[in-house]
């Protein structure tokens, strides 16, 4: 006998695929901003590390601060493009632009003029991504109500992601940008063409690729101006528990995503100290590995509750994230080895296998987050009467953005307390007592901050069914013969 199985809305592949292409973008930016750009202006423009944080700092506050009035704006929308267009198509030119300039050669300005120059478009590609990103996640819940397929959504986002942001930087340390160098100024310039042409890309492919959908999507109320009715809605919104929990948890961990801005790059060149073609593969086989790991994700959750499943990768991935620099900093109080020389072989092997592992696990556990976040839109929804996806993300990502713009500040400052910003300071001096320092901090910060928020993520009540019940109630399931 035929029977009838009732399950959430679900998106088609061909749209999936098309929301998730522009992750490549974000990708892109991540990589210039968490990778690039402070070591390009600090070792390489020679402009003092703090004024560089400074920047960046200001300009993440702005974007901090125009997130949730995006939101709020984005949900509100009624326009012939529907609530998100519009700010997609917005945000791709001044987005490609600002990120191409930003790499490009100052010529003969000083430190000053460097600064000031950084600052401003470091604000206009803040504010152009705000237009991009924001509306672009709250696609994602809109387009599918199933709580499997948006581990998929989740899932192919953070492949394509990293996918992105690893090409990119294969591409800047090869032999043909950077050579022998990590302060080659002219690869830095062909990384702002590259990179912004596929900015553009990935902008347009997901704005065009989404766009047949519209007529689909949620249309708000007609609503008027009114500032305490709007205030009362907000309120009414964020007083959701498990909101507040990825909240805090996303707080915590802003600290140490702003403190590990351009971590690594120092220390491929002063604690390995590699050239850049002899690691320009890391960043692929890290891609190829995220990759897998993110279309493996939605199966690794079938029948089972996707927090557990992201505390433990958490969990895992706090004590084996510092491990490597742990091993290397007390490997002088031993009488053996405790992590191979510089040089060998045996490091290259090493570190390739525990990047591509570290990546992996942070991918995998930030799809379900991510996920996670998803399934607070209905649970609001059943209590407001009002779908307030981006209002739900973006009063998140204000928050972590100006905890982490502390934390990219506090970069800063550890760097040159490091030593980093002293001009005397010999390259030999730079890769023994800069760099030690400069690890010691990282691997505190490396370890207690992300154990903290996977402490609070275990406080998250949304499951399976609890989901199931809510997208029922709401009209949201389609039925389907088995």
């Amino acid at each position: 006998m035929q029977q009838t199985e009732v399950r959430a809305q679900r998106a088609s592949k061909s749209t999936s695929l098309a929301w998730s292409f522009g992750s490549i973008s974000v990708g892109i930016k991540n990589n210039l901003l968490g990778v690039w750009i402070l070591y390009y202006y600090n070792q390489v423009l020679g402009v003092d590390a703090y004024l560089v944080s400074i920047a960046l700092f200001i300009a993440l506050v702005v974007d901090a601060l125009s997130d949730p009035l995006v939101g709020v704006w984005s949900d509100r929308t009624r326009s012939r493009w529907g609530r998100r267009h519009p700010f997609l198509y917005a945000a791709i030119v001044p987005f490609t632009l600002s990120y191409y300039l930003i790499l490009q050669d100052p010529g003969d300005a000083n430190s000053n003029e460097i600064f000031f120059r950084l600052l401003i478009l470091m604000i206009v590609m803040r504010i152009s991504m705000t237009f991009y990103e924001v509306p672009r996640n709250a696609l994602a819940p809109e387009l599918s109500k199933d709580y499997d397929q948006r581990n998929a959504l989740a899932g192919y986002s953070s492949a394509f992601g990293w996918f992105g942001g690893a090409v990119i930087s294969h591409y800047v340390m090869s032999a043909y940008l950077l050579g022998d160098s990590f302060s080659d100024a002219n690869g830095y310039q062909l990384l702002g063409f590259w990179g912004g042409l596929w900015l553009f890309i990935g902008t347009i492919a997901t704005s065009l690729g989404t766009h047949h959908k519209i007529p689909d999507l949620h249309e708000p109320e007609p609503a008027t101006v009114n500032l305490r009715r709007l205030f009362h809605e907000i309120r009414e919104t964020l007083s959701n528990k498990n909101w507040a929990i990825l909240f805090i948890a996303g707080c915590i961990y802003a600290i140490q995503v702003g403190a590990d801005t351009g971590a690594g790059t120092y220390y491929n060149e002063y604690l390995w100290e590699w050239q850049p073609n002899e690691i320009a593969s890391f960043a692929a086989f890290q891609a190829l590995a995220v990759i897998a790991i993110s279309l493996a994700a939605p199966a690794l959750t079938v029948g089972r509750n996707k927090k557990h499943i992201a505390v433990s990768v958490f969990l895992l991935a706090v004590i084996t994230g510092p491990l490597p620099l742990f091993l290397r900093l007390i490997d002088p109080y031993f009488a053996f080895d405790t992590f191979p020389a510089n040089g060998t072989e045996m490091l290259w092997w090493t570190l390739l296998i525990h990047a591509c592992a570290s990546a992996s696990l942070a991918a995998l556990g930030f799809i379900y987050v991510a996920s996670m976040q998803m399934e607070l839109v209905e649970a609001v929804q059943v209590k407001t009467g009002r779908r307030d996806e981006a209002l739900l993300g973006t009063a998140s990502s204000m928050m972590q953005k100006l905890i982490g713009a502390g934390g990219t500040l506090l970069a800063g400052l550890i760097i040159s307390i490091s030593g980093f910003d002293n001009p005397s300071l010999t390259y030999e001096a730079k890769t023994t007592e800069a760099i030690v320092t400069f690890s010691w901090i990282h691997i505190a910060f490396s370890f207690f901050l992300p154990l903290c928020s996977t402490f609070v993520i275990m406080f998250y009540s949304i499951d399976r069914q609890s989901h199931l019940e809510r997208v029922e109630s709401l009209g949201y399931t389609e039925s389907e013969a088995s």
